[in-house]
């Protein structure tokens, strides 16, 4: 179940000069991930802006699915309920969850679900508000209409920990700009600041992007450790024997015979 007073927000926050710097930030980070992508079918689970966030997407069909029907929905659109989605297991090449994580119930049971649709080798792209970005930071003291403290804010290295439980291996984690700081963002001694920052740990963009690719699970035989060679040595009148600890009681009775 969705926080559909959340989403209203964000619609209504990303419209703002201050939001819609944030969007500008996140659509830069979803169009470099997403080239990097490619398969059939890719599902957006969540409107959070007017903008189409997959227009630079070279995926095949785009879809967007939301529990509720948009004011002006895309060519694609499936009503759903973001709880029991209505998609084929192993169907879906990638999934874009834009800050979806943040605006349900069980954030959880909603990657269960994704995992289930998704293809071997598909990839999942989150994006979400980094707790620790200056400008969330703010947003939240300030109580921009309540919205923010809607928000279940979920920490990047939790989020890595669920994806590695699920089966995934990270590719990519890429933070927008931090603008609160500098009064020009975009200067070359803020961003190599930043970059020293990040290799120490510390991230303090708004944003934050996670790329991760599901894992193919080939089977383990389970059972006896079967060698030919402990077929080789097979005594007059016994059974042959497979397991190493058969093999060397035969080696030793054929000495003690000897």
């Amino acid at each position: 179940m969705t926080n559909q007073q959340f989403q209203s927000f964000l619609t209504e926050f990303f419209r703002s000069p201050q939001g819609h710097a944030l969007l500008k930030g996140e659509q830069t980070i979803i169009d470099r991930t997403l080239s990097q992508v490619f398969g059939l079918y890719l599902i957006q689970l969540g409107q959070i802006c007017e903008t189409d966030l997959l227009v630079n997407s070279r995926v095949s069909h785009k879809i967007l699915v939301d529990d509720h029907l948009p004011v002006s929905p895309p060519a694609c659109f499936i009503q759903a309920d973001i709880d029991y989605l209505p998609i084929q297991p192993d169907s879906v090449d990638v999934f874009l969850l834009p800050h979806t994580l943040e605006s349900v119930v069980d954030p959880y049971h909603l990657l269960r679900q994704v995992d289930q649709m998704l293809i071997a080798e598909g990839h999942l792209l989150i994006t979400g508000f980094n707790p620790l970005g200056c400008r969330t930071i703010i947003n939240r003291i300030q109580n921009t209409g309540g919205g923010f403290k809607q928000a279940h804010f979920i920490r990047v290295h939790r989020l890595v920990d669920w994806l590695s439980l699920l089966g995934y291996d990270i590719q990519l984690i890429n933070y927008s700009a931090s603008n609160c700081f500098s009064p020009k963002p975009n200067g070359r001694w803020w961003h190599s600041f930043e970059r020293g920052l990040g290799r120490a740990g510390l991230h303090f963009g708004n944003v934050y992007a996670i790329l991760a690719k599901k894992r193919i699970f080939s089977p383990t035989p389970v059972g006896l450790n079967w060698r030919l060679k402990n077929w080789l040595t097979v005594t007059k009148g016994q059974r042959p024997m497979a397991t190493n600890r058969s093999h060397r009681q035969a080696s030793e009775t054929i000495r003690k015979r000897k």
